[in-house]
């Protein structure tokens, strides 16, 4: 491992020591929104690490090890270290699809457990181990019904009448809710299995579905203080869900009463974690369990809508969640299961989180990232060079650094695969991370910056305001900076704020909002393109993304105003759109809240994506409207409308 020392101007200064092995068995408490378990275990035969996001949260809470927080996920682990393992024991990632598959799940493998299985956690009760106890059944299906729909997002409202195929009868086949750890007992949730859902049903005729609700997630979550957005008016899953699959279960004409859901119910600690940090894990083993129960009703397709991003990665289809969705296909289709993933575009064309910095973008050496005051959580930066994707790691990026309060940080290089601390008035307020070019993925340099506000004593803080992260040479380079989603979770409280950047030429006059936030120009280097979810750039074609548009009183199709823009580095341009507004002054679509009866409207491109997912389960595109050429990049060829929500 190398270790060099940098001397920096000021008080500030940056040390280096490589942070890419954890050893033994550890636990580590994870910080902010949080909580993160690390393993690394010597019997896979390969580092199963932490990437650096997860070794900089384990570094924030290393002084706090005694905090009595459950730990749920193992997140965003090193993608190649887990393909070297897999490979050597491919019947581990078999679908769990006859009871004795569903029964290895239960024999501890260290692949498997590792990766689907956090250390101490047992599967969901309600999945057989042993003797098929307990597999979750699928109720009738009507004899000419081969299509499904799954849905894995955060507050599904199962118990709506909208999601009945007459007003007594549930169409779920299942319904898994994931939690961390249980009140009763340590499990990764429950799983409701159509009769058991058909219950809960039943007795919402003579019981409030609140009521139930409440005394489901009181049973289910061991922490008093997780929000709970089931309980609230109006919940992401339930409204995406109703676009997607809603339907009033006395119109005996429409279609989609016959067609039945199976639902999975995030973790509430992975959703309010937008950064994404512990969604990859909760979000297969969802994945996995719907195939398994679609199989078990003998389907034929499956469409899963998971309205879901995150800002920064790769964006080459090649991120360690988006082949496992690919690999999971394949393995479905191998067994007459045709599946379908249905993803949302984005919603940062106006986040100021993407900076280019290249000769085509005025030859800029620095650009400011501004930190937020009252940010809980620790904010992320991913910087890659452009330049050397054809060149193996190509130039090292020299990376300086200046503060808010004019603390000169001295460029220069991260070693490879290692690391440089941070310090400011010689504490440790961040880290720069780098992970060398592999398997043919770019090099990425992570900056990882500590929280501006503490959650506890003692813990440590960034200093907010404006910071300059410089590059030496730069116009020799084509560097790209992304920071990661960091803001409030739809339905939970604020505990992160946004960082974005900063540039004198990007406040020029935006026409369309009427006010000074404009950097359409060419040279400003904080940009509109590339903005795109990093969930969505697999070129897969059963992988679908989806952009939201504006639908115009002339019923033409025109981006949203958030609409995400692809480029020539983010992987693919969404194929298509689909309708998320429906005028300027009125934001979202109109779709089901929370409760039987009640409406709600949500915006972005998560409520264009179940267009789609219908579009899908109907085999019925619904004349679609022609998308402009200069507008392709954000919409696709062509733009759905037919959904009831659109009027």
């Amino acid at each position: 491992m190398l270790d060099r020392a940098f001397a920096g101007a000021g008080t500030g200064s940056v040390n280096s020591a490589s942070k890419s092995r954890q050893s033994g068995a550890e636990r580590l408490i994870g910080g902010g929104r949080g909580r993160l378990l690390a393993v690394w275990n010597a019997s896979v035969g390969c580092d199963m690490v932490l990437d650096a996001y997860g070794q900089w949260l384990c570094t924030l809470r290393r002084s706090h090890s005694a905090r009595p927080e459950a730990v749920f996920v193992v997140s965003n682990l090193q993608p190649d270290a887990f393909f070297a393992a897999i490979a050597a024991d491919a019947a581990l990632f078999c679908l769990p699809m006859e009871h004795d598959l569903v029964h290895a799940l239960g024999t501890g493998s260290g692949t498997e457990a590792l990766v689907f299985r956090p250390e101490g956690h047992a599967l969901p009760q309600g999945i057989a181990l042993a003797d098929g106890a307990e597999v979750p059944s699928a109720m009738p299906v009507d004899p000419g019904t081969h299509t499904g729909i799954a849905i894995i997002d955060d507050g599904i409202g199962f118990l709506n009448a909208r999601f009945r195929s007459d007003p007594v009868t549930s169409r779920f086949l299942g319904v898994w809710l994931q939690s961390a750890a249980l009140k009763h007992g340590d499990s990764m949730g429950r799983v409701l299995n159509a009769v058991a859902v058909a219950r809960l049903t039943a007795a919402t005729a003579t019981t409030a579905e609140a009521v139930l609700y409440r005394d489901l997630l009181n049973e289910l979550h061991a922490d008093p203080r997780l929000v709970r957005t089931i309980l609230q008016a109006a919940t992401h899953g339930t409204h995406v869900l109703d676009l997607a699959a809603g339907a009033d279960p006395l119109d005996l004409a429409n279609p989609m009463r016959r067609l039945p859901l199976i639902g999975v119910q995030l973790p509430p600690e992975a959703v309010n974690d937008t950064s994404g940090m512990q969604m990859t894990v909760p979000l297969l083993q969802g994945l996995r369990w719907a195939i398994m129960v679609a199989q078990t009703a003998r389907l034929d397709r499956l469409i899963v809508n998971a309205s879901l991003g995150i800002l920064a990665g790769s964006k080459d289809g090649k991120s360690f969640l988006e082949r496992q969705m690919a690999r999971l296909i394949a393995r479905a289709g191998r067994i007459g299961l045709e599946v379908h993933i249905v993803l949302p575009y984005g919603n940062d064309h106006e986040g100021r989180q993407v900076a280019r910095l290249s000769a085509a973008t005025g030859g800029h050496g620095a650009i400011t990232l501004r930190l937020q005051p009252q940010d809980a959580t620790p904010s992320y930066v991913e910087i890659r060079d452009l330049a050397a994707r054809e060149a193996g790691d190509g130039a090292p990026l020299s990376i300086g650094l200046t503060l808010p309060d004019g603390t000169d940080i001295a460029a220069a290089t991260v070693a490879l695969g290692g690391s440089r601390d941070v310090l400011w008035r010689g504490r440790l307020v961040g880290r720069l991370y780098h992970r060398p070019r592999k398997a043919g993925r770019d090099a990425v340099v992570l900056l990882a910056l500590a929280p501006t506000q503490a959650i506890a004593p003692g813990d440590a803080t960034a200093p907010a305001g404006a910071w300059t992260i410089r590059f030496d040479d730069a116009g020799v380079h084509d560097i790209v900076l992304q920071v990661q989603r960091d803001d409030r979770a739809a339905g939970y409280r604020l505990s992160g704020r946004q960082a974005y950047f900063e540039a004198a030429d990007a406040h020029s006059w935006n026409r369309r909002t009427r006010d000074w936030t404009g950097h359409d120009h060419p040279s400003c280097p904080i940009r509109h393109d590339g903005t795109n979810s990093a969930y969505a750039t697999s070129p897969h074609p059963q992988i679908h993304n989806v952009g939201g548009a504006l639908l115009t009183e002339g019923r033409a199709a025109r981006p949203a105003d958030y609409a995400a823009r692809g480029a020539d580095w983010s992987g693919i341009e969404p194929r298509l759109s689909a309708v998320s507004e429906t005028s300027s002054a009125i934001r979202g679509l109109r779709a089901s809240g929370t409760l039987s009866g009640t409406t709600a409207r949500f915006s972005g491109s998560s409520a264009a994506a179940p267009t789609l997912t219908r579009a899908l389960a109907l085999n019925d595109p619904g004349g679609p409207v022609p998308v402009a050429a200069g507008d392709q990049d954000r919409l696709g060829a062509k733009a759905l409308t037919a959904n009831p929500a659109i009027r």
